[in-house]
This record gives structure tokens, C-alpha cells and sequence, in this order.
């Protein structure tokens, strides 16, 4: 075979380092989610940009951001909480590499290679955002909202639940203050504009 012949060698593909979530406790353990998105949601919900496929998780929990090579957690109001390192989230943080984000019960370890490659954390040179996160539920609320949603009338709704019709009519109206709707139907409405259902 000729030198003409011989195939040419192929250039090996430039390999891009990803942050990286990797779950390590509950429902998605295993699980290695790649922040390749600019900004994204992470949920259970498979329209979310990245989904956690964990009972514990809420259908939209948080989102996650890319600023200046920096990535940012916000919890969006979810009912099992987000928190970094073990301390509550209560506005957007900025992550670094071997941090630990719990999602709910869903406990994942920050990897970001660059990071790594540096073996320091990434250098804030910009503003965090203000993330507007809308309403929160409580679980029982969620629960009454899905069995509204689902066209149960309140004494129905009591039974499920193993609580009075009084009950129900009460968490229906703490629905209705904090979705900002006057029935039964915009609650089931802003609930889906919220990610609740």
C-alpha cells in the first residue's frame, strides 16, 4: 500500500467539560444530570430541562443557571425545599465543585471540571439575578389542589383525605389567596401555570 493509499488519521474531537449533577441518595440515585443548558428548570416533570425522576422532588423544584462560567441554583417554591450544603435556599446561589444540593430528599454532589482542572472555585464578576419564584404550596395543599383538579367536589375531597368537608373548604380558600384566584377553576388554572400540576 502506497503512502497515497493510507487513510489520513482523524483528529480526535475536542472534549468540552460539562458541570455535572450526580444524584447519590434517593429515588434518582445514579443519575447524572449534564447543566448544559444557559438556564433551565429541574423537576420531576418531563418538560422540565432537567428531570429528577424522584417521587420526593416537586414537578418544577428549581432552576439552574449558567452566569460567567458560574452555575446558580434558585428553589422555584417547591414543597420538599432545595438546599446547598445543607442550609435552605432562600434566594439564587452560586454552586462550586463538590458542593452538595439536596432536592427535597434527592442529594446530589456538584461536578464542574474546569473547576477542577483549576482546583479553585470559580470568581463572581457579576450580579446574582433576582429568580422570581411565585407561590408555594404545602403538601396538603398540593394534595387538595390535585384532587380539585381532578373534579372532586369537597366532601369527596375529605374522604380521600381522612378530613372534614370544613377542612378541605379551608385549605381550598388558602388555595385561592395564594394563587391569587376567586374559584375552584382559576386555582386548577394558575396550578398549571405554576408547574403544581
Amino acid at each position: 500500500m502506497s503512502a497515497i493509499d493510507q487513510p489520513s488519521p482523524q483528529k480526535a474531537q475536542r472534549i468540552v467539560p460539562v458541570p455535572t449533577l450526580r444524584c447519590t441518595s434517593g429515588g434518582a440515585s445514579g443519575t447524572a444530570i449534564r447543566i448544559d443548558q444557559e438556564e433551565g428548570t429541574l423537576g420531576r416533570r418531563e418538560d422540565n430541562t432537567y428531570v429528577l425522576a424522584d417521587p420526593q422532588v416537586s414537578r418544577v423544584h428549581a432552576r439552574l443557571s449558567k452566569r460567567g462560567g458560574s452555575v446558580i441554583v434558585a428553589d422555584l417554591g417547591s414543597s420538599g425545599g432545595t438546599k446547598l450544603n445543607g442550609e435552605k435556599l432562600d434566594g439564587p446561589f452560586v454552586v462550586n465543585h463538590g458542593d452538595t444540593i439536596s432536592f427535597g430528599t434527592a442529594e446530589c454532589r456538584f461536578e464542574d471540571p474546569a473547576a477542577a482542572a483549576n482546583n479553585e472555585a470559580p470568581t463572581m464578576v457579576f450580579e446574582v439575578p433576582e429568580i422570581e419564584t411565585g407561590p408555594s404550596l404545602s403538601p396538603r395543599q398540593q394534595q387538595v389542589l390535585e384532587l380539585i383538579a381532578e373534579g372532586m367536589t369537597n366532601s369527596e375531597i375529605g374522604d380521600q383525605l381522612g378530613i372534614t368537608e370544613r377542612t378541605v373548604k379551608a385549605y381550598a380558600q388558602e388555595l385561592y389567596d395564594k394563587l391569587g384566584t376567586r374559584n375552584r377553576a382559576g386555582a386548577v388554572a394558575e396550578g398549571v401555570k405554576n408547574g403544581f400540576l
